[in-house]
């Protein structure tokens, strides 16, 4: 549905995938408290790489401006579908929440879904909207794990950009390892640039492969990831850093906008030169921009390896969790079939594929 279409003086809600709600809807997302990073358009259609599609389910006003909504990814495989909002909704307003919900659980069942899933948003009365989904027949717990949805999070809090010794009152604030890497790699020759091309940016996603590699890990494929993330740093949703010696790139970092905060997603460091202390350079620098951006807070991420745990915790960051997300069976057949071949499926992908491609 196109902008212009909206005439009436009463809120419209509408399902929709137009350009220019979804610039309204990421600018939402990546600034207002309740808003997260896997909100954004960018984050979503990076699930186009498994056959997976997404839409904005939106309340608008006569002027144009979304008052409340949520983005949601439409999860289909063969005769299974499920409707699924990895953090929301986003509802300035309380009174809005049984609206939403309502609308959601209309859609899903619009879609034909088996089963529908939110994980809800940080908001001053969670409690509400969580009475409020268990009233609605959800049940807590994770329908699909293949699917993130954010629930745990690691928390720097940051000075203001008006503090004129910001820098100094940032460093103050981590451990005394962490301080002095972070000074002796700001004395380097190394030189730190933000992606601004989409060469600049296989060139530092490079380096995130060559450290899954390295440390035995698993990240999506390039070809699978290129279109989003492109997407994402052209349109502010992601920041993309990458780090250069002696004209050769070697690290990099990905942060990804949302929430009035700047939440680490990736990163990667070449081993093989000096050390530069790069792991602790590159959080810097994405700290330093989410200060820059006016932002309070910096999520480092939770998880990882023994060392990359500790390596976070030199940061001294809070952890704090959300509710976590909330399921919903809507056609129980077809749950109860999902259920008894998803794991043959899931231990056997090619054939899983090829059955996918004959029955969509």
């Amino acid at each position: 549905m196109e902008l212009q279409e909206l005439s009436s003086n009463q809120a419209t809600w509408i399902h929709t995938k137009d350009q220019n709600w979804l610039i309204q809807w990421d600018a939402i997302q990546r600034n207002h408290q309740e808003g997260m990073f896997t909100q954004t358009s960018s984050w979503l259609s990076s699930y186009r790489a498994y056959g997976f599609d997404f839409e904005l389910l939106i309340k608008v006003d006569s002027k144009n401006q979304i008052e409340a909504g949520m983005a949601c990814l439409l999860i289909k495989a063969g005769p299974f579908t499920i409707y699924s909002c990895p953090w929301g909704p986003f509802s300035p307003r309380a009174e809005f929440i049984p609206e939403c919900l309502e609308k959601f659980d209309q859609r899903a069942k619009e879609i034909g879904a088996m089963v529908s899933q939110l994980n809800p948003a940080w908001r001053a009365d969670t409690d509400i909207l969580i009475q409020n989904l268990e009233d609605g027949g959800y049940q807590k717990g994770t329908f699909l794990k293949k699917v993130f949805v954010p629930t745990d999070f690691n928390m720097i809090a940051l000075p203001s950009l008006e503090e004129k010794d910001w820098e100094r009152i940032l460093l103050k604030s981590f451990s005394e390892n962490a301080k002095r890497n972070i000074k002796t790699a700001l004395k380097q020759e190394v030189t730190l640039k933000k992606v601004q091309s989409f060469e600049e940016l296989e060139e530092a996603y490079a380096c995130f492969q060559a450290n899954a590699d390295r440390e035995g890990y698993t990240i999506r494929s390039w070809e699978d990831i290129r279109d989003s993330l492109w997407d994402g740093v052209k349109n502010e949703n992601s920041l993309v850093l990458f780090a250069q010696f002696q004209g050769q790139t070697v690290g990099a970092i990905w942060c990804a906008h949302g929430g009035n905060m700047l939440s680490y997603i990736m990163g990667g460091v070449d081993r093989t030169e000096k050390d530069l202390k790069l792991g602790h350079l590159l959080q810097w620098s994405a700290i330093s921009e989410a200060v820059k951006r006016n932002y309070s807070r910096y999520n480092i991420s939770v998880g990882g390896s023994e060392g990359v745990v500790r390596f976070k915790s030199s940061f001294y960051p809070t952890q704090i969790s959300s509710s976590g997300p909330y399921f919903k069976v809507l056609r129980k057949a077809h749950y109860l079939g999902f259920n008894a071949v998803f794991p043959f499926l899931e231990k056997n992908k090619k054939l899983a594929s090829r059955i996918l491609k004959l029955i969509k």
